[in-house]
């Protein structure tokens, strides 16, 4: 007989979900993880690409002991990056020192949930989750029990709802796709009317790159597919695959994050840096602290409001600073002329402090 009792269950498995799933495994919770994909990690939605822990460190230098977190296998990384290239809307390059790696991401995930395995998770795919009601999460072949409900299921997050958190509100629509042949050991950020109010982007990898494009929809006046289908006419670009879409959060955290019962993690908190989009440091980071917590919460009955302050400890003040720089360039975002002033006299000592949440000014 299927055991539908857990601790914890967890709804999504991303690296927010599996990475709160380990460590609440490795406090000793009984976890269960439900994922709707099939496999974990795939389709890919994202850019595929990830600061090196130093600059991590640097960017939330208030989150501590980040080396375990992100000691990944060599496996698992594409091409190593050393600048990333801001093309303006004249365009005009600037180009900014900044390290990472582009991932397989599909490969990536699974290797986070084979850790959450290790620990003594259970992740079941193929399991949409229909429900949340109370302690009680409930999917098309079962209903599971849990003392803990923790929603990583993405931006549009059915969890937050059946909490009673907030949601989401500013959602801006990306779409990527992977281009074949050979890319400088660079990543391209580009800016103006190829993707009104965000940015197209172009992440090398060992084979090709990943391409794709997301747009603020109080700027955009089509669809983010058929703004990806004119950067790769423009770039010159031959794609294979399908292309694949999501929605970003781009207005920082959701006002709480946690209940007496359950909490959100990942893109379903909004723990996303809203000047690129970039989340799965911080869902890792986070999901960490949630997972610890939870933990903590059954041994110990500590309140999981102590996730929420935690994070904030930790990751709060660069999500902040990444939201009201999104805010400033808002005002520059409907007027290519205005973009292309600000980003020259931003020039790229600024652009450089923005990219890594500092404050751009002075």
């Amino acid at each position: 007989m299927m055991n539908t009792d857990f601790d914890v269950v967890i709804v999504g498995a991303g690296p927010a979900g599996t990475t709160t799933a380990e460590h609440a495994a490795l406090g000793g919770a009984r976890v269960l993880v439900l994922e709707r994909k099939k496999a974990v990690g795939t389709p890919v939605a994202c850019g595929e690409f990830m600061p090196v822990t130093e600059e991590v460190k640097a960017i939330l230098p208030n989150a501590p002991d980040l080396d375990p977190l992100f000691d990944v296998p060599s496996s698992l990384v594409s091409r190593h990056t050393d600048l990333i290239r801001i093309m303006s809307p004249k365009p005009r390059s600037f180009d900014l020192p900044f390290r990472g790696y582009t991932t397989y991401r599909d490969r990536f995930d699974s290797h986070l949930a084979s850790r959450a395995e290790k620990a003594g998770a259970k992740i079941v795919t193929g399991a949409q989750v229909t429900s949340v009601k109370g302690n009680e999460v409930s999917t098309r072949e079962a209903t599971y029990r849990a003392k803990v409900v923790v929603g990583a299921d993405g931006p549009v997050s059915r969890v937050a709802r059946d909490l009673g958190l907030p949601r989401n509100q500013d959602l801006y629509p990306a779409i990527t796709s992977h281009a074949v042949g050979d890319f400088e050991p660079v990543v391209e950020m580009h800016f103006g009317g190829i993707a009104p109010g965000a940015y197209a982007w172009v992440m090398p990898k060992k084979e090709g790159a990943n391409i794709g494009v997301g747009v603020a929809p109080k700027f955009s006046d089509g669809r983010v597919g058929d703004y990806l289908q004119t950067f790769i006419k423009n770039r010159g670009l031959q794609t294979v695959g399908r292309p694949v879409g999501k929605y970003v959060p781009s207005s920082g955290p959701i006002g709480r994050t946690f209940t007496e019962s359950g909490l959100v993690v990942g893109d379903a908190a909004g723990h996303v840096i809203a000047v690129n989009g970039g989340g799965i440091p911080i869902a890792m980071i986070c999901g960490r602290i949630a997972g610890r917590v939870i933990a903590e919460h059954l041994k110990d009955g500590v309140p999981l409001s102590l996730y929420e302050d935690r994070w904030k400890e930790q990751v709060y003040k660069p999500l902040r600073t990444a939201v009201h720089t999104k805010m400033l360039a808002s005002l520059f975002f409907g007027s290519p002329r205005r973009l292309e002033f600000s980003m020259r006299f931003l020039g790229e000592r600024r652009m450089g402090n923005i990219i890594r949440c500092k404050p751009s000014f002075p």
